[in-house]
């Protein structure tokens, strides 16, 4: 069915059907085309040629300013609305600027390969509002905890700090050194804050599980994540060089460490340059170089948490371990006191990370309703109505018994289902067990880091690909969302292969960056001689 059939059947008032949503979101991703730019533009509207490869995209939150991190120490913010520059901070940083991060609508941080990150106001970008320094090493890296106030930044020294953005001082921030990981490339924190997931340059990541930022420090302080990876490669479960932490026990409850370094057939995976989390905090996309340099691909992995039933079921067969001596009871802070602000136990096992009305989902069914005004009839489901569907791991199970029912009231989504993760042995595996998806990729451009993004609503991955272009990539044909591509697939709960949904030209220029709108339908791309590409959907 045509987006047009669709929009008839509604001015008709007949209700929506099974796969209508999947429809409308495959054809919006679809009609994506790069807009190509006037040659009469003078040179301030042409996009940060002068600035170098835009190495980084962010959105504010709102989605009313675009900013770009640049090769050649600059940031430019742009108006995606008019696709017009507002304005440049030339010498931003004494090195290349490598990722911008929005702490507000209007306050956003920026770190570079000058070993520092910096505070800025978009109101006022004649100085910095903030310094920070403490690392020696590139800073390639930074993630905003906004419940906790504190702003998350990873280098390539292997150092992660926290800054505390709300204890200021005469030098910059009060800040916590958090882990020391040899090899560290990029850091993510997950959508709800609950998880911090690393990827290294040693082929594996690692998940941080209920993630607690007051204690984080003190609960890993002699945690050693290359020697427990070793020890994992020969099968060792509790190395005596770590018997004084228990960071890996499945019965820990906070700060809980996962090594995960599944990899598809043929990828022998080394350097983990890219990663990024799905929106639901689901999976994470990472984009790896294989051992002998001749492949890279893009590979999808699970990062829930196991259910809080089935870690007790664990504990019961498991002999009681102590926790840390670290592992003691906070004391609540004073009244007032808005420094550390962390999820309640149960909302964490509920995981719920929905997306908000602000989100891509629900303002894309506003584009169709923009596109043709006059409408009547039902409208598009709502994924906030939709609840929390776990996915089932390798080798699981489905449980129709005890699952999560699907409720089906508006007869959209497909029809009632249970789905249960259980684990196959009594103890989750510490190293393995979470591939989903993967492709290969081309492995054209060396030198510069590629990213992956993932759209608003989840649905889609946008990858660079080849010398000129990204490539769409979905978990199916339809364009189903992960958890009904993998409940439905027929391949069971095999690792599959992301299908690819469409090959947008970027011509002449090379992709390295790339980032959704979180309130528009729009893909911005950004390239290897400083131009931003911007991708709207044409209806045809």
């Amino acid at each position: 069915m045509s987006l047009h059939e669709w929009y008839r059947r509604r001015e008709r008032g007949l209700p929506p059907r099974i796969g209508d949503t999947d429809m409308i979101h495959r054809t919006i991703f679809r009609s994506l085309q790069p807009k190509l730019l006037p040659n009469d533009l003078s040179r301030p509207y042409r996009y940060g040629q002068d600035c170098g490869a835009i190495c980084n995209l962010e959105f504010s939150p709102d989605g009313t300013m675009l900013a770009a991190a640049c090769e050649y120490k600059s940031i430019v913010l742009f108006d995606p609305l008019t696709e017009k520059q507002i304005c440049a901070v030339d010498n931003a940083h004494d090195g290349s600027v490598n990722c911008i991060r929005f702490v507000d609508t209007r306050t956003f941080a920026s770190c570079s390969d000058d070993t520092t990150v910096a505070l800025w106001d978009s109101r006022n970008l004649s100085t910095k509002l903030r310094t920070l320094n403490g690392h020696s090493g590139w800073v390639k890296n930074i993630e905003y905890a906004k419940q906790a106030g504190l702003l998350i930044s990873s280098g390539l020294d292997g150092l992660v700090y926290g800054w505390e953005l709300n204890n200021s001082t005469e030098q910059g921030c009060t800040y916590q050194r958090l882990l020391y990981m040899p090899g560290l490339m990029r850091c993510r924190l997950a959508p709800d804050e609950t998880r911090l997931v690393l990827c290294t340059s040693n082929g594996y990541l690692m998940l941080i599980h209920d993630l607690h930022l007051a204690r984080f420090a003190g609960d890993l302080v002699d945690f050693r994540p290359n020697i427990h990876r070793l020890n994992l490669m020969r099968k060792q479960r509790v190395p005596s060089a770590s018997r004084k932490t228990t960071a890996i026990s499945d019965s820990r409850k906070r700060n809980r460490i996962e090594f995960v370094s599944d990899f598809p057939p043929g990828d022998d995976a080394e350097m983990i340059s890219g990663l990024t989390i799905h929106p639901q905090g689901w999976c994470a996309v990472s984009r790896n170089i294989s051992y002998d340099e001749k492949t890279e691909w893009s590979v999808v992995h699970d990062i829930q948490s196991w259910s809080e039933e089935e870690n007790n079921t664990d504990q019961e067969n498991v002999n009681p371990e102590k926790e840390d001596e670290l592992e003691v009871r906070q004391e609540p802070y004073p009244e007032g006191d808005n420094r550390y602000v962390f999820v309640d136990e149960n909302k964490r096992q509920l995981n719920s990370a929905v997306l908000s009305e602000s989100t891509w989902c629900n303002t894309q069914r506003n584009v169709i309703n923009n596109v043709f005004p006059s409408h009547s009839g039902a409208s598009c489901p709502n994924l906030a109505d939709t609840p929390h569907l776990r996915l089932s791991p390798n080798e699981t199970n489905v449980d129709e018994r005890n699952g999560t029912t699907i409720s089906n009231e508006k007869g959209v989504w497909p029809p009632e289902a249970t789905v249960r993760r259980k684990r196959a042995t009594n103890h989750v595996p510490a190293d393995g067990g979470r591939l989903l998806y993967y492709i290969q990729e081309s492995n054209k451009v060396e030198g510069y880091m590629r990213e992956a993004c993932f759209s608003p609503d989840g649905r889609v991955i946008c990858s660079p690909h080849d010398d000129y272009g990204v490539r769409l990539l979905a978990f199916n044909e339809q364009c189903n969302e992960m958890q009904y591509a993998r409940q439905y697939s027929s391949n069971g709960n095999e690792p599959q292969i992301l299908r690819e949904l469409k090959y947008k030209p970027c011509q002449p220029h090379v992709v390295i960056s790339s980032q959704f709108s979180p309130r528009f339908p729009l893909l911005v791309t950004g390239c290897l001689l400083g131009n931003v590409v911007w991708n709207l959907p044409v209806l045809s």
